[in-house]
């Protein structure tokens, strides 16, 4: 996919800063001059493609803003693996060296490869990333001329295109095959001083996300440990790739309630005179205007994407006033916040006994830690930006959560769940609930985690026009007795799986059980789909909108004054007066009748201000 727009370079970049590793390229226009510029970043997050159809191609020639935005949210990730071949030149223009965090070069795996005193060199003609695609990866027709073509001028030829998205396809399989040879060799630690996804999926360690995706579906998990790729079972009522971004807002406004003084005021009347409506609607202004106006202002690109996690927002900060509420007798006003959200993403590992005796180990990092004065409990909470599809493997996931801190801890820990879009759900487990799930299900499972990791497919030869054609992308069976992982017992999933086309594909000959349920689209869900440039809007009549917005809210027996408007990139805000006696409360009760009355996608975002209410229509 060729992005050109930085809107949509920018919301493609934020998507991939979710993955584990990524296999990177670059093209620089005028390199051999003094003035070089980046002109394309080609990005791959699934290593299973064969002809580029899941590479991006990022346009950033003379877009320094958006190449600065992929090296804050790509290169400087420490969580992300990033494999380039000869990776000293494109790291030039991604940040520097200095900046980034977590590479791989395949060209210095190669060059320690060739290396005559090692036992199992590779025997190539050189370590240029299309001669190990040619002779390590037997990869045909491999484009070499368009290196050197004008890579600043536009706009590009599909042959540049094409030769673009190929070096990302090459990179991936040669790196994977460069791995191996390393792993077969008899000085592995020679090979690679540096950990690739490839080693990490086989150490002995196992995610607690990882354990949730096998009960999902251990073909998911299979093939997300091998080849990497997504892992979530989002319907097509969810938006994807949000939820990081609301993690970050979720701990900006905690971070923010126990910083901000404005907040523990709010608390400083008695317990019995605390009014919570009235808390949770301050709170909900004073987060607004504290946290997320200003991120909308400074990402106008994601504003769209923000407004609508606000939503979301919006409907868990009652339940946390709540929780406050709750607590106050417990606590001093200074104090009650605090002693209530107790930490933000806290890491864990525990070593679990497996059914033949051996041990599995576990590690995790949930998403907040709350405690109950009331219960005199702590609750691991974990907050979703979709409904989850398998409850059990829902309840599995904060059961771990729950048993690993206990026994970290030594104290009772329950778990919750808050799932804030499309529409608010709790759901709330029990210490003995969990440990139950626990004790019952996780040893066994990740026992089969490991022995389904042990499967590996076999190589066919198919026949084809008069000669026969090895096949490298569709395994029979797998070797000895060994069957490959079964299929998900909810085969609904298969509809909305993230990898359904790979999974058909590599399984296609493994089948041992039921067929996959026909996806209802052949297109593939790896793919973001380009998005279609709406024609251009005329700018909004603010005065009449405005007064359309007084009108409704004066059908509601709310009077107000219209004072004026601005335009923003993703909102227009009206701001307005409310007459003597009217509650800014009761504006705020309105929204979702604003929402529908106005025909506005999202309900308005209403903050009190000084001397006057702003509601942002989007």
């Amino acid at each position: 996919m060729y992005l050109t727009q930085p809107a949509q370079i920018r919301e493609l970049i934020l998507n991939l800063s979710a993955e584990k590793i990524l296999w990177l390229d670059t093209e620089v226009a005028d390199w051999n001059t003094p003035n070089p510029r980046l002109s394309l970043i080609q990005v791959l997050a699934d290593p299973t493609d064969i002809n580029g159809d899941k590479a991006y191609i990022l346009d950033v020639l003379d877009k320094p803003e958006v190449v600065q935005y992929f090296v804050n949210h790509i290169m400087v990730n420490p969580n992300i693996e990033k494999v380039f071949h000869n990776a000293s030149f494109d790291l030039r223009y991604l940040g520097g060296k200095e900046q980034a965090k977590n590479v791989t070069c395949t060209y210095k795996i190669a060059r320690t490869l060739t290396n005559k005193k090692l036992s199992n060199p590779l025997q190539v003609s050189n370590n240029k990333l299309k001669t190990l695609a040619l002779e390590l990866c037997n990869f045909a027709n491999v484009d070499t001329e368009e290196q050197s073509s004008d890579w600043g001028k536009r706009p590009l030829s599909e042959k540049q295109l094409k030769y673009a998205k190929l070096d990302t396809v090459y990179l991936a399989h040669v790196h994977r095959r460069l791995l191996e040879i390393a792993k077969n060799s008899s000085n592995p630690e020679q090979m690679v001083t540096k950990k690739s996804r490839t080693q990490q999926s086989e150490s002995p360690g196992f995610s607690v996300t990882q354990v949730r995706v096998a009960i999902e579906c251990p073909r998911l998990f299979y093939l997300s440990q091998r080849f990497g790729g997504k892992t979530l079972f989002i319907p097509p009522s969810d938006s994807p790739g949000i939820g990081k971004v609301f993690h970050q807002l979720c701990q900006q406004c905690t971070d923010t309630l126990k910083q901000d003084s404005r907040f523990q005021a709010l608390f400083s009347p008695t317990a019995s005179q605390l009014d919570q409506s009235q808390i949770s609607s301050e709170m909900q202004a004073l987060l607004y205007k504290l946290v997320v106006f200003p991120k909308i202002n400074t990402n106008p690109d994601i504003a769209s994407i923000l407004l609508q996690l606000w939503q979301g927002l919006k409907s868990l900060i009652p339940h946390w006033t709540q929780l406050l509420v709750t607590n106050r007798p417990y606590c001093q006003p200074e104090e009650v916040i605090s002693k209530t959200f107790v930490a933000q993403e806290i890491n864990l590992s525990y070593n679990f006994t497996l059914p033949d005796g051996t041990q599995q180990r576990v590690n995790g990092k949930f998403d907040s830690l709350i405690f109950d004065c009331e219960r005199d409990r702590y609750c691991v909470v974990d907050y979703k930006t979709y409904q989850p599809v398998d409850p059990s493997a829902n309840l599995a996931q904060v059961a771990l959560y729950s048993y690993m801190l206990h026994q970290k801890k030594g104290v009772a820990i329950d778990a919750a769940v808050y799932c804030v879009l499309p529409e608010f759900q709790k759901q709330y487990y029990s210490r003995e609930e969990l440990e139950d799930t626990v004790h019952q299900l996780i040893p066994h499972k990740l026992q089969q985690m490991r022995q389904w990791l042990t499967w590996k497919p076999a190589q066919v030869e198919k026949e084809g026009d008069g000669e026969t054609i090895k096949n490298h992308c569709t395994p029979t069976i797998g070797k000895g007795n060994l069957k490959p992982p079964p299929l998900t017992r909810q085969p609904h999933l298969c509809n909305i799986c993230p990898q359904q086309q790979t999974c058909q594909t590599f399984f296609e000959d493994g089948k041992t059980e039921q067929e996959p349920v026909k996806p209802p689209s052949p297109k593939n869900p790896d793919i973001v789909q380009k998005p279609v440039k709406p024609p251009s809007q005329p700018t909004p009549d603010t005065d009449q909108t405005g007064e359309k917005l007084v009108s409704t809210l004066e059908d509601f027996k709310i009077g107000v004054d219209y004072l004026n408007a601005t335009v923003a990139p993703a909102f227009v805000r009206i701001k307005l007066k409310p007459n003597r006696g009217v509650k800014v409360i009761s504006i705020q009760n309105r929204s979702k009748d604003l929402q529908v009355h106005l025909g506005l996608e999202n309900p308005p975002l209403i903050t009190p201000e000084a001397g006057y209410v702003s509601v942002d229509l989007p």
